[in-house]
């Protein structure tokens, strides 16, 4: 690896062991002041570490180095311009009631299964409930900012919306897909290869004699889908493996696979339904174009307004 790679992962091996060894010391130092707001190292973390787990999976050496360092830099983007924004629904006054604010924690909150998780998802994330309470405070009050100085500015024209229609009518061609079960025979310690596709091989036998796919799928897959019945619901071409792609989109419906071994063991695969390639038309795409416009009109106009922000903002990296 060349010398300036090694050093870019020390640096990171560095930073990261401070994260995690010295996190309440890490944590509160403050990387940039924002007018009266601040920007602590503990922010960035809580964002960063997550994409670091990603990264580490997806990269080595120079490009890891590189795209985390790209990350951190976006996430302190993203924080500046969050603070700037939040600074300035202060000084407008803008509130966030906390009814409002329990609205949001309520919504959160129906996510997990029971109270208990939710507690336990905050402790692992080390984020306290008076911080989720103040998180949620300030979000509203950029909210509310942006819909009162932006959103409500933004309009799309109905010829904005045909116009985007006819020159990206590439976007809206929905691949051909399939509705698809399988049945996976894995090879184990307790059941080598040979007795596995001798198994897989008596499961097609009593499929090719009409036997259903589904209760066999429940009584002998080990695959994920078993409990649905071998039921995957619908794939596009290029979403599983190339070997179980080429084969599954040459089948017709109701028609089996045969048996197909990959390194989890022997799978067997039935296409219950095709659908051909289409171009949606316009009145079902319409919706989607009307959000798309929208949504890049509001970061264009929000982009010139925090570039007007920062003009008259006190904005210091530490």
């Amino acid at each position: 690896m060349p010398r300036s790679g090694r050093i870019s992962l020390i640096v990171i091996f560095i930073y990261f062991t401070l994260i995690f060894f010295s996190y309440a010391e890490v944590v509160s130092k403050i990387l940039v002041i924002v007018n009266d707001e601040v920007i602590t190292q503990g922010e960035v973390n809580r964002i960063l570490i997550p994409i670091y787990k990603q990264y580490k999976e997806l990269y080595t050496g120079q490009e890891f180095a590189r795209k985390l360092d790209e990350a951190r830099r976006n996430v302190l983007q993203k924080l500046i311009q969050d603070k700037l924004l939040l600074t300035e629904g202060k000084r407008r006054k803008i509130e966030a009631g906390d009814e409002e604010v329990e609205i949001k924690i309520e919504s959160l909150r129906k996510r997990f299964p029971d109270e208990e998780e939710f507690k336990k998802t905050l402790e692992r994330e080390n984020i306290l409930l008076s911080e989720l309470e103040k998180k949620i405070k300030e979000r509203i009050i950029i909210d509310k900012l942006i819909d009162m100085e932006i959103r409500r500015r933004v309009s799309i024209s109905p010829s904005e919306i045909v116009e985007y229609y006819e020159s990206h009518r590439d976007e809206f061609e929905e691949p051909e897909k399939i509705k698809l079960k399988s049945i996976l025979v894995k090879i184990s310690e307790d059941r080598p290869e040979k007795e596995s596709l001798e198994l897989a091989k008596r499961i097609l036998a009593r499929l090719e004699e009409g036997a259903n796919f589904g209760l066999l799928a429940e009584e002998y897959s080990d695959g994920p889908y078993a409990e649905s019945a071998g039921d995957m619901g619908w794939v596009k071409p290029g979403e599983l493996m190339p070997k179980i792609n080429d084969t599954i989109f040459t089948l017709e419906e109701n028609q089996f696979s045969g048996i197909l071994k990959t390194n989890l063991g022997f799978h067997i695969f039935k296409v219950e339904e095709k659908n051909a390639s289409r171009a949606r038309k316009f009145d079902e795409a319409r919706d989607d174009i009307e959000r798309i416009l929208f949504s890049n009109k509001l970061e264009e106009h929000l982009g010139r307004w925090l570039e007007n922000l920062k003009k008259d903002a006190y904005i210091a990296f530490r």
